[in-house]
């Protein structure tokens, strides 16, 4: 469980005011926000990249910094080292988070074998994005925390990631997800929480 307890957070304006909520395990999460912002400074928040003003993110009753092996964010493929291969990010993860997941099943089922030893520089966008979800799965974190994961992907694959999105929840693990594709993931989403009035607001 992810539990926000009387968080604060201010930019150059309010988001968030005294927010709590509680986030349970196996259950798929959407982060909307009326004005389409707030929602990567919350995930931020969430894994201390920026510091609320006031209150705490908690995950099983314990601090980020006590999770982080537990805990996957990767905001944008923007993020990578365009000199490395998606091959070189998969080996970190897979060390990193100790994770027991095939490497090679994940690069089958996103179809990346052509390209993933390549330098990230000569991916397309979809290719990048087809990266960042296989870094998702292949980590195996308990919390998985998503900002635009299905942005860059085709209508095929955007399919797969729901698909295998449900998959994850059923294995009780927490996925909060930021999307623009409100419509298209509405029918595997558990909850959808609107920033509204600086709280997490359901519906």
């Amino acid at each position: 469980m992810i539990e926000i307890r009387d968080l604060t957070l201010t930019l150059r304006e309010p988001i968030l005011k005294n927010a709590n909520f509680n986030f349970r395990n196996g259950k798929i999460y959407m982060l909307h926000a009326l004005n389409g912002t707030g929602k990567t400074s919350v995930l931020r928040t969430m894994v201390s990249l920026l510091a609320p003003s006031s209150g705490q993110v908690l995950f099983d009753s314990k601090p980020f910094a006590n999770v982080k092996s537990q805990v996957f964010y990767l905001e944008t493929s923007d993020w990578f080292d365009k000199n490395l291969s998606g091959f070189d990010y998969m080996q970190f993860v897979k060390n990193e988070w100790h994770s027991n997941q095939d490497l090679q099943d994940i690069i089958n089922r996103w179809e990346m074998n052509n390209y993933i030893k390549t330098a990230i520089r000569k991916y397309s966008l979809g290719m990048k994005q087809k990266l960042v979800v296989a870094l998702y799965e292949l980590s195996d974190a308990q919390y998985l925390l998503m900002d635009e994961i299905n942005n860059g992907l085709d209508s095929d694959s955007r399919q797969i990631l729901y698909q295998e999105l449900v998959n994850l929840a059923k294995q009780n693990k927490l996925i909060i997800m930021a999307s623009h594709y409100q419509d298209e993931v509405a029918g595997i989403v558990d909850d959808t929480l609107t920033l509204k009035h600086h709280q997490l607001v359901r519906g």
